[in-house]
């Protein structure tokens, strides 16, 4: 998380991205092997939140934020957003402005990331990991949902 943080402040699309796929790599060679203690499980648990939920979310975004001011022409956020996804024509404009080629690259980079999967059915492979998750955990009773939500399921007597 570190050099990903680094790359981002220094605001270099192609460094975010390798780190990026560099902790993807990662969170799927721990999915798919069924070997995979708890220690490794609570590894991707860490990756799976941090960059899908504390960076895509919020790190990311506010990055783009924070520069959004710098810009020839100054957008607001939301209006940023909007630009992009729906390829507006002034887009052409738009990127006359270095620093606006820059955090559009980023901010693509960012949402194909998140939206990111393996076979799964929810993004970032999700269900794999509440699968390996339960497997693993020591606390059979205390249930994973999605987005890291638990449910204590203990059987009365």
């Amino acid at each position: 998380m570190i050099i990903l943080m680094k790359y981002t402040y220094m605001m270099e699309p192609e460094k975010v991205q390798e780190e990026l796929n560099r902790l993807w790599d990662k969170y799927q060679i721990i999915l798919e092997n069924p070997n995979s203690n708890w220690e490794n499980v609570n590894e991707a648990r860490a990756i799976l939140y941090l960059t899908g939920q504390v960076y895509c979310e919020r790190i990311a975004t506010e990055a783009i934020e924070r520069r959004l001011p710098l810009l020839k022409e100054k957008i607001e956020l939301i209006e940023f957003f909007n630009l992009i996804d729906k390829n507006s024509e002034k887009l052409n404009y738009l990127r006359k402005d270095e620093l606006f080629v820059k955090l559009e690259k980023f901010y693509k980079i960012i949402k194909l990331y998140k939206n990111k999967y393996n076979k799964g059915k929810f993004y970032l492979d999700e269900e794999k990991f509440i699968e390996r998750y339960q497997e693993q955990n020591p606390e059979k009773d205390l249930k994973i949902g999605y987005r890291g939500s638990f449910d204590k399921n203990k059987k009365e007597s």
